[in-house]
């Protein structure tokens, strides 16, 4: 088949694409995580030089909202991408509509029960998600083109939550509640456009539990050491017991109270959703 013909059969109707980004896509992405289990995103921009990650939402402008998987797809009314390309072809065009001189973009994930909090342009309307969700249904070359989530599997936002930053305490809950040894990730080298993929000076950038069958899990279920380490870009690493430990014992020292939150945060779910 053709390439002009893929990008047919991948392209909702024109008329539909219209409705959706005059609403940044809000309605849309919605229908779609609802349909997927995929994590709810909000691409924001910020007129600030510096970038801080810790500005507050009601300091930035909505640019769209979009559903992506926990590596690096994006799934959109314009097709699925990566999120380099996507980056490129969608969010830097629409921030040249909407924003002039400097300024930087801010990605966080949501759970969509946050939705009504935030300032978005448009608030997420049920009749226009059912719409929206109908048309999705539909269209099944798009849905055939997003991968399914690893079942049983945590709500996406707190799947995400367990895997950026506090990993740490979810592989401990996890050895606590199934016996399975924690181990640290460290990597040697990066894939081009994860170089700033956060790391210890020693190349520590996320934690796991094994199984005995050599697979290992985290917060999005149980995969490859490979596949997990392609997630955060790492294209060498290694594993080391030791030194979860060790990052464990950092955290304690730093805040046990937290700490100690967290992991508890970290049984409960997956109590409920694994066990």
């Amino acid at each position: 088949m053709g390439q002009a013909k893929i990008k047919q059969r991948e392209a909702f109707a024109s008329q539909l694409i219209e409705e959706w980004e005059a609403d940044d896509c809000v309605n849309f992405a919605v229908a779609l995580s609802r349909l997927t289990g995929w994590l709810l995103h909000v691409d924001w921009w910020s007129t600030s030089i510096k970038h801080d990650e810790e500005i507050s939402v009601d300091q930035l402008k909505p640019l769209r909202m979009y559903v992506a998987d926990n590596h690096d797809r994006i799934f959109d009314v314009r097709g699925t991408r990566r999120i380099v390309e996507f980056t490129e072809q969608i969010i830097k065009k629409r921030v040249s509509l909407i924003a002039s001189g400097n300024g930087a973009i801010y990605t966080r994930f949501y759970d969509e029960a946050k939705l009504s909090s935030l300032p978005l342009r448009s608030p997420p309307n049920e009749i226009s998600i059912a719409r929206a969700a109908k048309a999705i249904q539909k269209n099944q070359y798009f849905l055939r083109s997003i991968p399914s989530r690893t079942t049983p599997h945590l709500p996406a936002h707190q799947a995400a939550r367990f895997s950026f930053g506090e990993c740490v305490a979810f592989a401990e809950a996890m050895q606590e509640l199934t016996g399975l040894r924690p181990a640290a990730l460290l990597a040697s080298r990066f894939l081009p456009h994860y170089e700033g993929t956060q790391r210890s000076p020693i190349g520590y950038f996320h934690s796991v539990v094994l199984h005995p069958d050599g697979m290992a899990e985290d917060s999005w279920g149980k995969a490859t050491l490979k596949d997990i380490a392609d997630r955060f870009g790492a294209s060498e690493f290694t594993i080391s017991v030791e030194e979860h430990h060790a990052v464990v014992e950092k955290i304690r020292r730093s805040n046990s109270e937290r700490y100690n939150a967290v992991v508890n945060d970290a049984m409960a779910l997956i109590r409920q959703h694994r066990l």
